[in-house]
């Protein structure tokens, strides 16, 4: 099981990561977002991450030039929220994981569609689809017991990696991975006090990850 750990804003919190041995650690690229920052504080932090964690930058219907400047800037993976676009995917040299925010099952098949519609070679630069909560970043999960998510998007998810997102947290995770089996989990707000990121919620958080396993 992998760990994602999104949305640091501090250098610092880099070596949270390190030390609990993350696979993944995001950067919002969302002016919306309390957890929005710049490409070059993006990199400061970067520069603090051991080489093996994998940066994810995070983007709510990114265009063309939010795409290459990810790409110029040296990450590893496009998360993409909102719409993603054929523009989008055409412009991406590097993997794309896919968030599909869940308020509604049918919601869910409608960007099932859509996506499908796409040209096959479009598709296969999709590594992942991150199931969300309603909203990006709002740290609520989606209704774990409505009619079963996974099996909504099985035809999306295919071979792709299952990202299990929204709402999160050390009291919880373990439930949501007997429910989903996916292949990473992702959490913001549920290692984080007010101001950033809490180096204790994180080891608990990851504690409780691998200990299930």
């Amino acid at each position: 099981m992998q760990v994602k750990i999104c949305g640091l804003t501090k250098e610092e919190e880099a070596t949270y990561l390190n030390d609990v041995g993350a696979d993944y650690a995001g950067f919002v690229f969302y002016p919306k977002s309390k957890r929005n920052i710049s490409f070059a504080q993006a990199k400061a932090i970067r520069e603090q991450l051991n080489p093996q964690i994998q940066a994810v930058a995070v983007t709510v219907s990114p265009d063309r030039k939010i795409i290459q400047e990810i790409i110029n800037s040296g990450f590893d993976v496009i998360q993409a929220h909102g719409e993603l676009t054929k523009e989008a995917l055409e412009a991406a040299s590097i993997p794309v994981w896919y968030a599909v925010n869940i308020i509604k099952e049918e919601e869910l098949l409608e960007k099932v569609k859509a996506f499908m519609g796409m040209p096959q070679d479009l598709q296969e630069k999709v590594e992942a689809i991150v199931v969300d909560g309603a909203s990006y970043g709002g740290g609520k999960a989606f209704d774990w017991k409505q009619a079963d998510v996974k099996n909504a998007a099985a035809e999306l998810l295919m071979h792709r990696k299952f990202v299990l997102a929204g709402g999160l947290n050390e009291s919880n995770v373990q439930e949501g991975m007997k429910l989903f089996s996916p292949d990473v989990v992702d959490v913001s707000s549920g290692v984080e006090v007010e101001n950033g990121k809490d180096k204790t919620k994180i080891n608990n958080f990851v504690r409780k990850v691998r200990n299930y396993e």
